[in-house]
């Protein structure tokens, strides 16, 4: 058996009850510079699959508790990526048809032939990558659970693409709630595209970065003359969405009396622009989020009980990215190939970079990884590998990161210094900004162009950034 690099770095996971070809395959494989892990059971090998990456994994179909073909229906069910490769030393031909039937990647029987076995772990492995890679392309699989630029294969991301389907069937107000980053607007975008409100307008609101005084007129509207500076009449965001859905960022921003007025939107259908005597009728969806504990807020009289309530009743929790790390591979290859596509370049990741990438615990979420492989795509050759050490010095494995590092995130010009998300998001954003402006000597418009921003959004950034 001549060593080869023709499996160097595919990920296989090796279950089987039977310790002695546990062994002697897991040796075999490495030897070829493979990566292997190994489970005796289905039990250990779901457990593993959570905080662990693969392309193949290679499963015996009569095991102690849940049998190879159950496990096998959840894998693809689950990780529709992820080939599976069945084996037995005592199958039928039955046995092989289900197993094909549930989505096998082939079906081998033991003893193995070695040369064999190798050549279809090595097909398996180029399957799954050119899956990963038709989604990061945006391809359609049939058997891919993606919506959009949303991804992941992780059971709490699959329990989130249910939850948008679900959303989508009905018409009443949304909740989503998550820590900053975790893509709140991209499911609420979801959820109104896959809804009968879809040729409508779908209208964000960022409660975070409106003046308090000036809300009301934002989401309502005004009647001229009804303050200082009121010269004309203007339609509020609710007007603008009738029969569309509005999305309601950092919904826990609103004050009491804005609140009261969401309140009545909601159950009456009605609002009165700011000076105004007579109501207006809208027929709106309304999807809110935030990241702050509104049960919390409800229960101390900060956030009004009666309007928690009635937005709780279809509401979901976005998972953090360092609770789905096994996604951390295919957004990756989504971020990258998006950068490739506008760049013309053709940069890849390292296995050593994917790895450092997957055990990092990510304070900023999927917006900080993005972020972090753009910001690592610049710094690489055209054509080369994103290295380690093009990673910033942040990066590093969750059991290695103290609290200033995670904070610091880059750890460039902030070292241990605590920042709350907001400044943290500002000092990561500017420095890819900086870092683009110089790449391509100010030139505003390729830069707008790289980022997927219009000219408008990109210079309200700039100026928020400090950087106009």
């Amino acid at each position: 058996m001549g060593n080869s690099n023709s499996l160097e770095k595919i990920r296989i996971l090796l279950v089987d009850d039977e310790k002695p070809f546990l062994t002697m395959a897991r040796d075999n494989l490495e030897m070829r510079g493979c990566e292997v892990m190994t489970a005796a059971d289905a039990g250990q090998a779901v457990s593993i699959l959570e905080s662990n990456f693969f392309d193949v994994v290679v499963l015996d179909i009569r095991m102690p508790g849940m049998d190879g073909l159950s496990l096998l229906k959840r894998l693809t069910r689950e990780r529709p990526t992820l080939q599976v490769m069945m084996l037995s030393g005592h199958a039928t031909v039955q046995t092989a048809v289900d197993a094909m039937k549930y989505g096998a990647f082939d079906f081998l029987l033991k003893p193995l032939d070695v040369e064999n076995f190798y050549r279809v772990i090595r097909r398996a492995a180029d399957k799954a990558r050119l899956e990963r890679q038709n989604i990061a392309m945006g391809g359609e699989l049939a058997r891919a659970k993606k919506l959009g630029p949303i991804i992941g294969e992780s059971k709490r991301m699959q329990e989130v693409f249910d939850f948008i389907h679900k959303a989508a069937s009905t018409d009443i107000p949304v909740l989503i709630t998550g820590e900053s980053g975790t893509g709140k607007e991209l499911v609420a975008h979801a959820i109104h595209a896959r809804s009968m409100r879809s040729t409508y307008p779908f209208v964000i609101v960022d409660g975070s970065s409106l003046r308090e005084e000036l809300i009301a007129s934002e989401l309502f509207g005004h009647e001229k003359g009804a303050f200082t500076g009121a010269v004309q009449k203007k339609a509020g965001l609710f007007e603008v969405a009738d029969r569309g859905s509005i999305f309601l960022d950092e919904i826990g921003e609103l004050s009491q009396p804005n609140q009261a007025a969401l309140l009545r939107v909601i159950e009456y259908g009605i609002f009165r622009p700011v000076g105004a005597v007579r109501e207006i009728h809208t027929d709106v969806r309304i999807i809110a989020a935030t990241n702050k504990d509104i049960s919390k807020a409800s229960a101390t009289g900060e956030f009004r009980t009666d309007l928690y309530f009635r937005l709780k009743g279809l509401a979901i929790q976005l998972p953090p990215l360092r609770e789905r790390p096994a996604d951390v591979p295919l957004l990756t290859d989504f971020f990258l190939a998006s950068v490739n596509n506008k760049t013309g370049k053709n940069i890849r990741l390292s296995d050593e970079a994917i790895k450092r990438l997957m055990t990092y615990e990510w304070p900023g979420n999927v917006r900080e990884l993005r972020y972090v492989v753009e910001m690592a795509a610049l710094s690489a050759h055209d054509n080369g590998e994103i290295e380690i050490a093009h990673l910033p010095q942040g990066i590093k494995p969750a059991a290695e990161s103290a609290l200033g590092d995670r904070a610091g995130a880059f750890n460039n010009g902030f070292g241990g210094e605590e920042l709350n998300l907001e400044d943290f998001r500002n000092r990561y954003e500017r420095i890819y900004v900086e870092k683009l402006l110089e790449k391509y000597k100010g030139n505003k418009s390729e830069v707008s162009r790289i980022l997927g921003l219009s000219s408008s959004v990109f210079y309200r950034m700039l100026r928020r950034l400090n950087l106009f």
